[in-house]
């Protein structure tokens, strides 16, 4: 069996707003700050984003709630 793999055609970080977002999967994005403190995740669920943030107190993630698209996930995770 041969497996060939493709090269990439996007970026797998982004800079917006101040901030990078990283895609670790094909569903799954991590939301941090230059520095490297992760803010939060981004998860594709079906036709939907669910915005999930960190939190040390519980060591786990909470959602914040789901949007229709990445960027309005991604403007919600921004702005809690």
């Amino acid at each position: 069996m041969t497996v060939t793999l493709l090269p990439r055609t996007t970026d797998l970080i982004r800079e917006r707003a101040g901030l990078r977002i990283h895609q670790l999967t094909e569903t799954r994005w991590r939301v941090s700050q230059p520095a490297g403190a992760i803010v939060g995740y981004l998860e594709r669920r079906g036709a939907e984003v669910a915005v999930m943030r960190m939190t040390a107190d519980r060591r786990g993630f909470f959602d914040l709630g789901t949007f229709d698209d990445l960027d309005e996930a991604f403007d919600a995770l921004r702005r809690m």
